[in-house]
């Protein structure tokens, strides 16, 4: 009888623990005076995350707020509601679970001052420690620390690396229209594959001077390693899910499927490259050239000494690998998956893309041959392209939202004009889908309307001179906002207006219909196929494969 006594009182201990854990975390939500959603579903927990799959067709049916839980377990539901939660619960609210107590943020302003007070709101370290895997960096460090990081990291985004990415991406364009081109009427089903292909050489380019033609396949493996540079580097940003269970423990890398086999090998692969250039890179003359890239420049401003007696300003070797790294991870899949949205929302809006050519048609013809395209003179003069990206990423941006995590500190945010005190290391998340489909985006939010961001002019011959809309802060930041802004924003723009002007210069793209099917009917296809979205590491579809595109010179 003792030991079934024994088993009952841990099963009910067992029990208990979420309930009580739950009214633990109720109780200190109430104090801060928004309203309260309770959800057994822990918040991003992978044990949730793995059930998901499996329950969220059986609860999507149940009535009510049960058929809502398991959302609030994971980032989709900040894609499939935007706004939408929000005018529901309020500009903010807090998600209580047996595990944590989270903080949803809408509130433009809000999450503008969150995001500026980054000392009071800092990174919270348990997300952003896998980020870490190759070393400390610019995007997961906090503090001295990052103002350290900043100082070093910041300075190769310039203007000499920004004219490389256009180069870059012109040629990387070229190669896949002809490849599209190619195709003919049968169509493409893998532009979602070949503008990750593009960006993951316009990557390796301007970020590592290696340079790839678009249609080359991964080239041979340097002496001594069995993979590839672009191999790794492709493996290791395709599958950083696998990375990141990898890294947490060898036991679990031992016991992970054969699947992993590939980012099992590319980890260490992709590793000792990184060791290999930076000491290649360190051991050749530093010269300053027009074809610097991302790496000799990061390297030239760590080494550096401060002359003023401040200390060494230098950066060590696990933490150049670590900002390497990151450079890479946050500059791959967002602009391929932006470019591949892009696309795919024109082959079903003719009117805007022929909108998008007329500006590219325009401002070329004063340039000649691509060869002849200058980045500093064509550039600025993309107006329509840039709003296309604008507009595509406010609805479809990579990251749908952000964590930062209150310091030790109780702190006041200030939230729809009332001031509310966040209790010490409280997690909030600002929800960049909300923020972007805020009351500030008019009547229809939720549509995708490039035109949105080029302010009307009646003169129609001002094609290139034409002013885009300067939103407020509080209504768009897809690169963030405040002193961590993303370093990177200018070479996401550089590379996908080179290669929207590219493709649209002398092609036209359009749906392949199905059997049967109305070219409305081929417009709704490839819309449907766009809100088919999940998020893994950032926002893209389901199944891109489904989006057939046929690309047709003019006559």
């Amino acid at each position: 009888m003792g030991a079934l006594a024994a088993i009952a009182t841990i099963a009910i201990a067992l029990l208990a623990w979420p309930v009580v854990n739950t009214f633990r975390y109720y109780i200190k939500a109430r104090k801060i005076g928004l309203p309260i959603v309770i959800t057994p579903a822990v918040p991003l927990n992978p044990f949730w995350l793995l059930l998901t799959p499996l329950l969220g067709p059986l609860t999507s049916s149940l009535p009510g707020y049960l058929g809502e839980f398991l959302n609030y377990g994971r980032f989709t539901w900040y894609f499939q509601t935007k706004m939408r939660i929000f005018e529901k619960l309020g500009p903010a609210f807090v998600i209580v679970s047996p595990g944590a107590m989270q903080i949803q943020l809408c509130d433009g302003n809000a999450v503008e001052e969150l995001l500026y007070r980054s000392n009071d709101f800092p990174k919270p370290a348990s997300y952003y420690r896998p980020l870490d895997v190759f070393g400390e960096n610019l995007d997961t460090v906090n503090g001295r620390e990052w103002q350290r990081h900043r100082k070093i990291t910041t300075p190769p985004f310039n203007e000499r690396n920004s004219n490389m990415v256009w180069m870059e991406s012109l040629m990387q364009a070229k190669g896949m229209l002809r490849s599209w081109s190619n195709a003919g009427e049968a169509g493409t089903t893998e532009t979602s594959q070949d503008t990750t292909n593009l960006a993951l050489h316009v990557l390796t380019g301007a970020g590592f001077g290696r340079f790839y033609p678009f249609e080359k396949g991964a080239s041979s493996p340097s002496s001594g390693h069995s993979m590839s540079f672009k191999e790794a580097l492709h493996t290791v940003l395709k599958d950083f899910i696998g990375v990141l269970l990898l890294s947490n423990s060898k036991l679990l890398s031992m016991l992970l499927p054969k699947r992993f086999d590939g980012v099992r090998a590319a980890v260490p692969e992709f590793k000792q490259y990184l060791v290999e250039f930076v000491e290649e890179e360190r051991t050749s003359p530093h010269k300053a050239s027009e074809h610097d890239n991302l790496m000799s420049a990061l390297l030239r401003a760590s080494d550096l000494r401060d002359v003023k007696g401040e200390g060494r300003r230098t950066l060590t070797d696990d933490e150049v690998y670590g900002n390497l790294f990151i450079y890479a991870f946050a500059g791959h899949e967002t602009t391929a998956n932006t470019l591949a949205y892009a696309v795919t929302l024109l082959a079903a809006d003719l009117q805007v893309q022929d909108w998008i050519r007329e500006e590219v048609q325009a401002i070329a013809s004063e340039y000649g041959a691509v060869e002849n395209w200058k980045y500093d003179e064509m550039f600025p003069r993309l107006k329509r392209c840039l709003a296309l990206m604008f507009e595509t990423l406010r609805l479809y941006g990579p990251v749908v939202a952000f964590p930062r995590a209150v310091n030790d500190s109780h702190q006041t945010l200030t939230i729809q004009g009332k001031q509310h005190v966040i209790p010490p290391h409280t997690v909030i998340f600002g929800a960049f889908t909300a923020v972007h489909t805020s009351k500030y985006w008019g009547s229809e939010p939720f549509d995708w309307k490039p035109e949105r961001w080029i302010l009307k002019n009646e003169n129609k011959n001002d094609i290139g001179r034409e002013e885009l809309l300067q939103p407020p802060l509080s209504a768009f930041m897809p690169w963030s906002s405040g002193p961590r802004i993303c370093p990177g924003k200018k070479f996401a723009q550089v590379e996908f207006v080179a290669t929207l002007a590219l493709l649209f210069q002398h092609y036209r793209v359009k749906p392949v219909a199905e059997p049967g099917e109305s070219p409305s009917g081929s417009k709704a296809r490839l819309l449907q196929a766009v809100q088919d979205s999940n998020i893994t590491t950032t926002l893209q579809m389901n199944h891109p494969e489904k989006v057939r595109l046929c690309w047709e010179k003019d006559s």
